[in-house]
C-alpha cells in the first residue's frame, strides 16, 4: 500500500492549507485533485515547462530534461515544474509564483435587459372552482376545464401540493399556472415564487455563467471559472484525444465539466438567496466539441478529416438529465453550430451584430483555437485557425493568463518602452495582450526585423542575454520582479506568436478571397471575447494579424458569446434568428484550400 504523505499548501495572501496524499503522485496531479488551478500549456506531460511551483521537503530528484524548462535562477530559489515533482513524504508547496485568477469574461459583459423578448417560461394567473361537497370533480380534471388551450402536464408531486389547499367547500382557487412556450402548463402553484433562467458560455480555457430573471431580464448574479477539462489536455485536441483512450475517459470529461458548472451555479444561487429548482430554463453555446463534452455525445468524428459531430443544427434537451443542479422542468436550449470547430459560441455573436449583419464586416474570438466569419450584404462565410496557447500567455517563457501580476499593455513613451501590470505590486509574466503590444512596440522601435529576428537595436531598451531558447531580452530582472525570476521574451517566444498570428491572418485572407472582397472593402472588424476586448487595434495590425486597414473600423465586442446566450435565453425569437443564421453562412475549411501553406508561410513575417 502506498505512504500517505502530508501535503502543505502555502498561498500568497491566503494562508495555509494542509491535506493528505499518497507517494508516487506528482505534485501536478496532487494540486489538480485539491481544485488547484495548475499553470500549464499541456496538461501535465511534461512538455510545456510552465507548471512552476516552489517545492521543499521529499520530492523526486531534478531529471535533466526538467532542468531544460527552467532558468538558473529559478533553480537556485527551489522552483520545480509540478508534473516532473515526484511525492516521495511529507512536502510543502509554495503558490506565490503561480497566476491568480482573473474574472475577464464577466467584467467585458454588455447586456440590456429592456431589449430582450419572450423567455418562453412566464406565469398564467388562473382561477378554477372549488372542491363542492355535493359535486365529485377530481382537481386534475377542474384545471384542465378551466384551461381548455392549454396542454396541462403536471408531476405527481405538483398534484398532491395543489390537493393540500383544495379544501372542501371553498368556492374558487387562485392559482399560477407556469407555462412553456406558451402552450403547456407543467407547474401550477398557490403562489408566484419566481422563474429564472441560465445562459453558459462554455470556452475551452474558461466557463462563464449568468443567473437571470426571466421575467425582467435582469442578470441576478454571473460567475467564471477555468475550465478544469484542462487535466486532460489544454486544447480541445488533446481533450479529443483523451477522449478516445478507455471506457470511461469520455465520461470523465462530461463529468468533470457537469461538476465545474454545478459549482458556478451554486455560487450564484447562494449569491442571490435563490433555490435551484427555480431555474426553468437554459441556454448553451460553446465550440462544437464542448457542446459534445456536455452531452456527453461521442467527440471522435472531429479526431479526423471531415471534422464533423453528431449534429450542428439546434439541439434541446432536458438539462437535469444532463446533471444540472436546476429544475426538473428545465429545458436546455443549445443554439447552432456554424461548421467544422466553429460553434454556437460564434453564432451566439453574430446574434449580437442586429444590423451590423448587412454590412461588409469581420467578426473575429481569438483563443486557442480562433473563430473568423467574414459578412457582406447578409451573406457570411466562416472558418477556425489553430492559434494555439501563445495569444493566452502559454507556450511563452514568461507568459501567463490574464491575471495579478500580468503586465497586460506595453507602449513607447519619452524614448523608453514602458509596462502596465493588472493589480497593484510587481510584475509575474506577459499576458496575451502585453506580447501583442511588446511585439507591436518592438517592431516599431526596430528592435525586431521583419522577419521576427532580435536586432542589436533592442539593446538599447533592455538588457539581452543568451538564453535556453536562444537570445533574450530581458524585461524585468530577477530581483525586480514578484517571483524572483527575470520577465523575459526570447527567439522561440517571438516565433509561437509568429505561428499564431499567421493562423489567424491566413483565415482572414481566404475568407476574403472566397467572398472576392479586398481589406478596403471591410467596414467593420468586430473582436469578440475577454481576450479581444483588451486588444490595440493599432498594435494588431502593427504585427499583421489583421489586414492593413483604418483602425477606427475595429471595435472591441466584449463576450459577445455570453451575450449572445442570454439573449437567446430571454428570447424565442432570438432563438428563430440563429437558425436563419445558420443557413446564411457557408463554412471554409482552410487545410483543403490549395495554397494553405503558401498563404500561412507568407503571414508569418511581421
Amino acid at each position: 500500500m502506498s505512504e500517505q504523505c502530508r501535503v502543505k499548501v502555502v498561498e500568497a495572501n491566503a494562508g495555509e492549507h494542509s491535506f493528505w496524499t499518497l507517494a508516487g503522485k506528482n505534485v501536478y496531479q496532487v494540486l489538480e485533485m485539491m481544485g488547484y488551478d495548475v499553470a500549464g500549456s499541456c496538461a501535465g506531460k511534461g512538455n510545456c515547462g510552465k507548471c512552476k511551483v516552489r517545492v521543499q521537503g521529499a520530492v523526486s530528484d531534478m531529471e535533466a530534461l526538467e532542468q531544460e524548462y527552467l532558468m538558473s535562477e529559478e533553480i537556485r530559489q527551489g522552483v520545480r515544474l509540478a508534473c516532473y515533482s515526484v511525492v516521495k513524504g511529507d512536502i510543502t508547496i509554495y503558490l506565490d509564483i503561480m497566476p491568480t485568477g482573473h474574472d475577464a469574461k464577466s467584467r467585458v459583459l454588455k447586456y440590456n435587459p429592456n431589449s430582450t423578448g419572450h423567455s418562453g417560461v412566464d406565469y398564467k394567473y388562473i382561477f378554477i372552482p372549488g372542491r363542492l361537497n355535493d359535486q365529485a370533480v377530481p382537481l386534475y380534471d377542474r384545471i384542465q376545464t378551466a384551461l381548455p388551450e392549454y396542454i396541462l402536464n403536471l408531476s405527481p408531486g405538483n398534484l398532491n401540493e395543489l390537493n393540500k389547499v383544495d379544501r372542501p367547500g371553498r368556492p374558487t382557487l387562485e392559482l399560477y399556472a407556469v407555462l412553456f412556450d406558451r402552450r403547456e402548463i407543467r407547474l401550477v402553484e398557490r403562489e408566484p415564487q419566481g422563474l429564472y433562467g441560465l445562459a453558459l458560455d462554455l470556452g475551452t480555457t474558461s466557463l462563464f455563467a449568468a443567473l437571470l430573471d426571466l421575467e425582467t431580464g435582469a442578470v441576478l448574479a454571473m460567475a467564471s471559472q477555468t475550465n478544469m477539462q484542462r487535466i486532460y489536455g489544454e486544447d480541445i485536441i488533446s481533450r479529443i484525444t483523451y477522449s478516445q483512450t478507455g471506457n470511461e475517459a469520455a465520461e470523465s470529461l462530461h463529468t468533470v465539466l457537469i461538476n465545474n458548472l454545478n459549482a458556478m451555479i451554486d455560487d450564484m444561487l447562494k449569491e442571490s438567496g435563490l433555490s435551484a429548482h427555480r431555474i426553468f430554463k437554459v441556454s448553451a453555446v460553446g465550440n462544437p466539441v464542448m457542446l459534445h463534452f456536455l452531452l456527453g455525445l461521442d467527440v471522435s468524428g472531429f479526431g479526423t478529416t471531415p471534422f464533423t459531430g453528431l449534429f450542428t443544427g439546434g439541439f434541446s434537451t432536458r438539462a437535469a438529465d444532463l446533471g444540472l443542479n436546476v429544475s426538473n422542468l428545465a429545458v436546455m436550449q443549445i443554439l447552432p453550430q456554424l461548421g467544422g470547430f466553429v460553434g454556437a459560441d460564434t453564432t451566439a455573436c453574430l446574434l449580437t451584430l442586429g444590423n451590423c449583419l448587412q454590412s461588409t464586416f469581420l467578426l473575429i474570438d481569438i483563443g486557442t483555437n480562433g473563430e473568423i466569419v467574414l459578412g457582406h450584404k447578409g451573406q457570411m462565410w466562416a472558418s477556425s485557425a489553430a492559434a494555439g496557447p501563445a495569444f493566452e500567455g502559454g507556450a511563452l517563457s514568461s507568459g501567463m493568463r490574464a491575471g495579478s501580476g500580468a503586465i497586460d499593455h506595453f507602449y513607447y513613451q519619452d524614448g523608453k518602452i514602458d509596462f502596465t501590470t493588472i493589480g497593484e505590486g510587481r510584475s509575474r509574466g506577459i499576458c496575451g495582450s502585453g506580447i501583442i503590444d511588446l511585439l507591436s512596440v518592438l517592431l516599431a522601435t526596430d528592435c525586431i526585423s521583419p522577419g521576427g529576428n532580435l536586432t542589436s537595436m533592442s539593446s538599447r531598451y533592455f538588457p539581452v542575454r543568451e538564453g535556453s531558447r536562444g537570445q533574450e531580452i530581458v524585461i524585468i530582472t530577477a530581483e525586480e520582479s514578484l517571483t524572483g525570476t527575470p520577465v523575459v521574451l526570447n527567439q522561440e517566444d517571438i516565433r509561437q506568436v509568429q505561428l499564431a498570428k499567421g493562423a489567424i491572418r491566413t483565415a482572414i485572407d481566404i475568407l476574403l478571397r472566397q467572398a472576392r472582397l479586398k481589406p478596403a472593402d471591410l467596414e467593420h472588424i468586430y473582436m469578440a471575447g475577454a481576450f479581444g476586448s483588451y486588444l490595440d487595434a493599432e498594435n494588431l495590425i502593427r504585427i499583421g494579424l489583421l489586414p492593413t486597414i483604418d483602425s477606427s473600423k475595429v471595435k472591441n465586442i466584449g463576450n459577445a458569446a455570453a451575450q449572445g446566450a442570454i439573449l437567446a435565453l430571454m428570447s424565442t425569437d432570438i432563438i428563430n434568428e440563429a437558425s436563419k443564421l445558420k443557413n446564411k453562412v457557408a463554412y471554409i475549411e482552410l487545410a483543403d484550400q490549395a495554397d494553405f501553406q503558401d498563404v500561412f508561410l507568407n503571414n508569418l513575417n511581421f
